[in-house]
């Protein structure tokens, strides 16, 4: 049985595993990722990991990153927090120093590809991921297959606009829906209400504690929720919408009246047989989808 390396390069850790070609995770490390070190110390980081797991017996190595990937493996943008990453040609430089098969796509895409894979999103033909985490990301999957788009980028759903004129978002722009469900966005949105700062989970968990002036919050950052989710379905009208990330692991008690909410703003034919499910991967996910870049390719 085929087996892979799939690393997952997060904004504090840089995960490996080896992953076997039916889903199981074999062996499992990682490192601290120290991105303010800058993009060419992240590359010996991913290589020094890749080795301490192992490459004998193994079909090549498959990344999901931060950053928007080209359809080359190169990375076009990256946040602020990840310094001279941008630029790098990953997926060129990893193959010439590991002398092994190498593809490199963006984080939630790897995301969507392991729940394609060996998740969730195997049950449909037809999905959109939304992780929601510090920031928010997406991937979609059409037929079967991942959706990169022209460059590499298709899926960047938080940024599209939910409200004009309305909150910063990290990425310069005004009113994206990543400015009002992020976990970054709660966060703040919550700071300013009390004063308080508490993470975005937390506030999910617990939305009757702490002051009374953030007792509307929950409401405001579901309907927003419903409001992007709506819009995207109703766009791309997929089976499913799959939720992921770390502030989603906060949400299963308020799934069903979200799917409810996000139906009662659709259409007929785009409601008709859609569902919101989490994630049955978790952390997983995007490790299990990188490496299955290297088996029965869905991209």
């Amino acid at each position: 049985m085929k087996k892979a390396i799939g690393i997952d390069v997060g904004g504090t850790k840089i995960r490996g595993g080896i992953v076997r070609e039916d889903g199981q995770l074999l062996k499992v490390q990682e490192v601290p990722t120290e991105a303010h070190l800058g993009g060419k110390e992240m590359v010996e980081r991913i290589i020094r990991l890749i080795h301490q797991l192992g490459t004998v017996e193994v079909a090549g190595v498959g990344v999901g990153t931060s950053g928007q990937v080209s359809l080359q493996g190169e990375l076009l943008s990256a946040t602020d927090l990840f310094p001279e990453w941008a630029g790098i040609a990953l997926q060129r430089v990893l193959q010439e120093r590991l002398q092994l098969p190498v593809r490199v796509v963006n984080d939630v895409q790897a995301m969507a590809l392991g729940e394609l894979a060996f998740g969730a999103g195997h049950r449909y033909k037809d999905f959109l991921c939304l992780a929601l985490g510090t920031g928010v990301g997406g991937a979609i999957v059409y037929k079967g297959r991942l959706m990169r788009g022209a460059n590499g980028a298709a899926g960047e759903v938080g940024h599209m606009l939910l409200h004009p004129g309305g909150r910063r978002c990290p990425c310069g722009q005004v009113g994206c829906f990543e400015a009002y469900v992020s976990g970054r966005a709660l966060e703040e949105r919550y700071l300013e209400r009390t004063g308080v700062r508490q993470t975005g989970s937390s506030i999910l968990q617990s939305p009757w504690e702490g002051d009374p002036r953030a007792s509307g919050l929950l409401e405001e950052y579901l309907e927003d929720l419903c409001k992007g989710i709506a819009s995207l379905v109703a766009v791309l009208n997929p089976q499913a919408v799959i939720l992921g990330g770390g502030v989603a692991r906060s949400l299963p008690p308020y799934v069903p009246q979200v799917e409810k909410k996000v139906l009662s703003l659709l259409s007929r034919a785009a409601a008709q047989n859609f569902s919101l499910v989490l994630s049955e991967l978790g952390d997983s996910s995007m490790l299990l989808g990188a490496g299955s870049l290297l088996f029965d390719q869905k991209e």
